[in-house]
């Protein structure tokens, strides 16, 4: 019997919505595909979530879970896009979804999963068995994919509406940097986005540890407080030895290498080292580097869920910040350009790359429900 033709819709593949999240460097980023006419809907890719069937991720593990887990979802949201080409100008013949994006989607899931296997065997906790979990399908065209970021760890202590509890965040003192010289300046903001690094690595265990309790009373403080304050002493020296290199007063800042907590749900604590990146602006001496003076976005209670994606993005902030300064250091060292030459060469692009990043916290938030909060206002930045 001949099948019915289906009639052509005039639809937007780029409002797939969530399925055409791109998570990039530990990130969220809408992948559009533009808008199409006379195009029949897309299918999407229909692969089991792994989260959810994870045993209880050893803290030393976490990390690396994370990055793997969203590395699954970016490899989704690349064939959804696919996809929605395919569906826009058909090519191939009647085995070229299986051959071109199965199959391949197929051979880099089984790399991942292995990874994440490889995440438990080295934190000595038993390897998992993940291979039935590599093998996708197709869902039916408008179907949203089942992602990682959306489901909630298998074993992870539910309330009655199906949502984590909340995650702790570390809560660091900002090191208080004198003016730091020309030389120095990139060395300093190396640390300093070291620093950044280690709050956001040591948030994400705690949103892991929220989601999969494990360890006694003591854990947190053994497992994540104390082994971040030695990271941090190690960084913290390294940034008073870049000023004795230069011929400059040591700063002493030993006093800023432990950290203490936020409450369960604060959000903002993976920027709480924002200030250490606009934390050498000069102080009149002559020769001292400008630095950006970006604004801390107020982001509300962050739902365990989006945690770890929300953690990155705030160590993007950070990364930002501190390439702008490093920029900036090298500015001071060889002036170039004219007038505009900060606000056209350093400040615009920051400006640009903060949008991005703060949309993909923005997304985290919607992609599990939660209200998309506005940070749009956090975007530009000055100079100290």
């Amino acid at each position: 019997m001949a099948r019915p033709m289906r009639k052509n819709a005039v639809l937007k593949l780029g409002g797939v919505g969530a399925l055409a999240v791109l998570l990039l460097g530990g990130g969220l980023q809408l992948a559009s595909a533009g808008e199409n006419t006379g195009s029949t809907a897309a299918q999407t890719v229909n692969c089991p979530t792994v989260r959810d069937k994870l045993p209880a991720v050893p803290a030393s593990a976490a990390a690396g879970v994370e990055r793997e887990l969203a590395n699954l979802d970016e490899e989704i949201a690349r064939q959804n896009e696919r996809l929605a080409k395919q569906a826009a100008n058909p090519q191939g013949g009647a085995n070229f979804i299986n051959n071109a994006i199965l199959g391949p989607l197929k051979s880099k899931r089984v790399a991942v999963l292995d990874r994440i296997e490889i995440n438990f065997n080295r934190a000595g906790a038993q390897r998992p068995d993940l291979d039935a979990l590599a093998t996708c399908g197709l869902n039916a065209p408008g179907v949203a994919s089942a992602l990682n970021s959306s489901v909630k760890a298998g074993n992870a202590a539910t309330g009655g509406n199906n949502t984590t509890a909340a995650a702790q965040t570390v809560n660091c003192p900002t090191p208080q940097i004198p003016a730091v010289p020309a030389q120095a300046a990139a060395n300093v903001q190396a640390e300093l986005a070291n620093l950044d690094k280690q709050i956001s690595e040591a948030n994400a265990r705690l949103a892991q540890q929220a989601a999969n309790p494990q360890g006694g009373a003591n854990f947190i403080n053994n497992a994540i407080l104390g082994p971040l304050k030695d990271k941090r002493q190690a960084a913290l020296d390294r940034i008073e030895i870049a000023f004795n290199r230069v011929g400059a007063q040591r700063p002493n800042l030993d006093n800023f290498a432990a950290c203490g907590l936020n409450g369960a749900g604060a959000g903002n604590a993976g920027n709480g080292n924002a200030g250490a990146g606009n934390g050498n602006a000069g102080n009149g001496n002559a020769g001292a580097a400008r630095t950006v003076n970006c604004p801390t976005p107020q982001i509300p209670a962050v739902p365990a869920q989006a945690a770890a994606n929300v953690q990155a993005e705030l160590a993007n902030l950070d990364k930002q910040i501190s390439e702008a300064n490093a920029r900036l250091a090298q500015q001071a060292a060889n002036p170039q350009g004219g007038a505009n030459f900060i606000n056209n060469a350093i400040l615009g692009p920051l400006k640009d790359k903060r949008q991005a990043a703060l949309d993909r916290i923005e997304i985290a938030f919607n992609r599990v429900g939660a209200q998309r909060p506005d940070l749009d206002s956090f975007a530009a930045c000055g100079l100290n």
